[in-house]
């Protein structure tokens, strides 16, 4: 059986999540690993049996390297980017597919031009609420769609951890409005976005924003993200409502079927993302990074295609135009 050999640059908490799958597939060689911190690249390098590669492009000119997995800051996707179209290695890079709009552009440009193939990870194409959401409108199950409602809050813990490196509608927005477009087929043509900044003022970042769309189709829709929530409190809350000529479709995340009661307060579970059953990690996660390998060693089609990668940047970068100019701002096809 050829196993398809990677490399993790990025070793963070979804760096070490990918090496970690990574190695327990029975059809992937994990070759080499790659962190600015030198310490920690020796560490994960020798825990899992790989090359710990002494700077970014000599990961890339590993000879029989097939592709790699870039965990690394949004504002170092475009150069790795570029690396990897130069040396001809696949890619799977955590969303979103760049820091800016003009980078994300010259990503595509790129990938078209050397004939690598490129996932970006936006996991809710692996959620299985979402896809069953997905499954049911595009069956037609809830006629047409009307109108729609998602959220994406997140703990201020978080807002406070970045520090003002990337916006709300960068860092969760995109999952939203990739999945959005993916669920309902159908195309955000104008958003309306209003804001605060508060609590994350001294970072130049927003708190939260709201922003109305309209499609294509004549529907309309609110989308509200903010990474604000109470210590505490919850570190996620996400939904997704979709009403029909016919029906509704309705997502919670908070509700995982189970919830633990201990130290005064209740926590919820992840049963979805990343799950360790058995000694072994299954999951969303998983199955993204197993799309990713059987697309690169047996041609199956990516779930998520480069240029709806570049889309959810787009329509996001068109968000927070709105909330400069204070007015819609028009999403072109």
């Amino acid at each position: 059986m050829r196993k398809l050999k990677v490399a993790v640059i990025g070793l963070g908490v979804m760096g070490q999540s990918h090496t970690r799958i990574y190695t327990e597939m029975p059809n992937v060689e994990l070759t080499a690993v790659y962190d600015i911190n030198r310490e920690l690249t020796e560490r994960i390098a020798a825990q899992y049996g790989a090359i710990a590669s002494e700077h970014i492009e000599s990961v890339f000119q590993i000879p029989d390297l097939d592709a790699v997995s870039i965990c690394t800051a949004d504002d170092q996707h475009y150069e790795l980017a570029l690396l990897a179209c130069k040396y001809g290695k696949h890619v799977l890079m955590e969303k979103p597919l760049a820091a800016e709009i003009e980078e994300a552009k010259g990503i595509v440009n790129q990938v078209k031009q050397s004939g690598i193939q490129m996932m970006v990870g936006h996991t809710l194409r692996w959620d299985p609420r979402y896809y069953q959401a997905y499954q049911a409108v595009r069956q037609g199950k809830i006629g047409k769609p009307l109108h729609l409602y998602a959220r994406r809050n997140n703990s201020f813990l978080n807002g406070q951890r970045l520090k003002g490196r990337t916006s709300v509608l960068m860092f969760l927005g995109v999952h939203d409005i990739d999945a959005i477009e993916w669920v309902t087929g159908d195309s955000i043509v104008e958003v309306y976005a209003v804001g605060v900044s508060e609590r994350l003022a001294a970072f130049g970042v927003m708190d939260a924003t709201l922003t109305t769309l309209r499609f294509a189709s004549g529907a309309v829709g609110n989308y509200e993200t903010s990474w604000v929530l109470p210590e505490h409190h919850l570190e996620l809350d996400a939904k997704l409502n979709i009403t029909g000529t016919e029906g509704a479709v309705d997502i919670d995340i908070i509700n995982q079927n189970i919830s633990i009661h201990s130290g005064s307060r209740f926590t919820f579970p992840d049963t979805a993302y990343g799950v360790e059953m058995y000694g072994r990690m299954t999951g969303i996660m998983k199955e993204e990074l197993t799309s990713f390998v059987r697309a690169v060693l047996d041609g199956e089609p990516l779930p998520i295609s480069v240029e709806e990668a570049y889309r959810s940047v787009y329509i996001a970068h068109c968000m927070e135009e709105s909330l400069r100019i204070g007015r819609p701002v028009t999403v072109q096809p």
